[in-house]
């Protein structure tokens, strides 16, 4: 067994993983974290991996949780990927020359709304990031109804009477690997970094503030995505109690016909996970949006004990440095309201009261097209809030290192390319705009890149590596990031050029800070 030809051993077993043509960094994919959580192991907590005698090849990626394709021909399509319930495998990258040189280690979680994603599509890959001097992992975690079903009897079965959360405790698990694993891909231990994006930026705010995490994580970076909501609050960044998955599982379990989880475990994966075949218009909405309600991180008293605003509020999250930041145009992607009518109708229905602080504060009414405006507001009250209230919160409260971002970097987004379905042309630094330049993977992406685009990803890795290494984004050759304090608020803003500045759109994020409130009294009023 040797490093340098790309083998490694691991509690498991030996692993032989593959080198880049240069030789110059080590890929290993589709290392098992777990076992697999199928059968009896179909929503139970993850196990340990199962050792294996000989050499294994880590060659190829393992396969993804269960999922529904992506919309063909859009950004977020990277072709097909295999999928299985049996999907608890990692990537990892690693430029080291021996393996004991104790790299920084970065551990990505992939978004897609817990019910889509990897961490092997294409725009993840960790080799340029590993030749600054990192260990790169990636990892799955199980998703939908797989990942995050609660249910009656899945409590009984619980040492903690609690259920549902079992994506993200496969995160944790994949944590708990790269503890005990990570020192023989020249990674340390002792520093590991987890960052993510959307769901995946969620997830990082989500076990900042879990227990279960002490002593696992040095460092971490949100991306576009926190958990600050008021539980069950409509919109992004909210999570469900217990009672609300509890709920939604016994609706789910009849929906199947299963009256109970022994008999739901014997169902095929693909056919708790995917829409039944054939629907369509209304009633595939009707059935998509049952299937991401089954799936999504919940309040469990256990991983997640209570309200995460609460727990940031209060100072009882991990004390280490954090980022945190949003895009400028979270929402750009998401349907516009039909008419200026529609609009206001379905504002003061949202909103009641606050509906005209809504349309004063975002000023809609003053804009060039008020639609447009109040998609990108409405796309702020889902992402750019939540980081905002998490970066907020971790300075005010720990006094930990604390930096944040805000990305409105114009795209050269190709004209007639699909985001989605429906949605065409330039949409700003729209939701995962910033990915492939914290990764410097432009090439991933066919666009028409220039040089000052690809000297701007070299600019944000090393950012992103050298918090890495120091909890501090700052290096030689970079513009000063000011740590974020509550007096001055400033943060780093990724425009034309990077540059310190205010947060821009404050007013907008004064009136979710009521709104929220208003959430959370209604909330402890019920």
């Amino acid at each position: 067994m040797t490093w340098s030809s790309g083998r490694v051993r691991v509690e498991a077993g030996e692993l032989a993983g593959a080198l880049t043509p240069d030789f110059s960094v080590k890929i290993f994919r589709g290392v098992p974290f777990a076992a697999p959580p199928v059968g009896a192991l179909r929503w139970r907590p993850p196990q340990k991996a199962k050792s294996w005698s000989g050499v294994r090849p880590a060659l190829k990626n393992g396969p993804c949780c269960t999922q529904a394709p992506r919309p063909r021909g859009s950004i977020s399509d990277f072709g097909e990927e295999p999928h299985s319930e049996d999907c608890l495998y990692l990537n990892i990258w690693s430029a080291a020359s021996e393996p004991d040189e104790r790299r920084p280690v970065m551990v990505w979680i992939h978004g897609g709304g817990f019910c889509y994603g990897s961490g092997s599509i294409p725009l993840f890959d960790g080799e340029n990031l590993a030749r600054r001097g990192v260990v790169v992992v990636a990892i799955n975690y199980r998703l939908g109804p797989l990942g995050f079903l609660a249910h009656p009897d899945l409590n009984a079965e619980s040492p903690h009477g609690s259920s549902g959360n079992f994506g993200f405790l496969d995160q944790i698990a994949a944590l708990e690997w790269v503890r005990d694993n990570i020192a023989g891909f020249g990674g340390d231990p002792g520093c590991i970094t987890i960052f993510g994006q959307s769901v995946g930026s969620s997830s990082v705010c989500c076990l900042v503030a879990s227990p279960l995490t002490r002593g696992l994580i040095h460092r971490a970076i949100c991306q576009s995505g926190g958990s600050m909501a008021p539980e069950g609050a409509p919109g992004g960044g909210s999570m469900q109690t217990l009672e609300q998955a509890v709920d939604r599982g016994r609706a789910f379990a009849a929906r199947h016909r299963a009256n109970s989880v022994d008999a739901m475990r014997t169902i095929p994966a693909a056919d708790l996970q995917l829409p039944p075949p054939g629907v369509s218009g209304a009633e595939l909405a009707r059935a998509q949006a049952q299937l991401r309600l089954s799936g999504w991180l919940i309040v469990d008293g256990h991983a997640i004990p209570e309200s995460v605003h609460a727990i940031y509020a209060a100072g009882q999250q991990n004390r280490i440095p954090l980022i945190s930041g949003a895009n400028s145009h979270e929402g750009s992607a998401q349907p516009a309201a039909a008419s200026l009518q529609a609009l206001e109708s379905d504002i003061r229905a949202r909103f009641g009261a606050l509906s005209e602080a809504f349309f004063e504060d975002c000023q809609i009414h003053s804009a060039s097209d008020p639609l447009e405006a109040a998609r990108i507001a409405l796309g702020e009250r889902g992402f750019n809030w939540q980081n905002w209230t998490q970066l907020r919160l971790h300075a005010q409260t720990i006094g930990a290192p604390a930096f944040g971002y805000y990305f409105s970097r114009t795209q050269p987004f190709p004209p007639g390319a699909v985001f989605r379905e429906n949605t065409t042309g330039n949409l700003g630094a729209f939701h995962t705009a910033e990915i492939p330049f914290v990764f410097d993977n432009l090439a991933r992406r066919d666009w028409p890149w220039k040089d000052e685009d690809r000297a701007y990803a070299d600019a944000m890795a090393s950012f992103w590596v050298n918090f890495a290494r120091t909890g501090d984004p700052n290096g030689q050759g970079l513009p000063e990031w000011p740590r974020y304090e509550p007096e001055t608020q400033m943060v780093m803003v990724f425009d034309a050029v990077a540059q310190a500045g205010a947060l821009p759109n404050r007013t907008r994020m004064d009136f979710w800070d009521r709104h929220f409130e208003a959430l959370r009294a209604g909330a402890r009023l019920r």
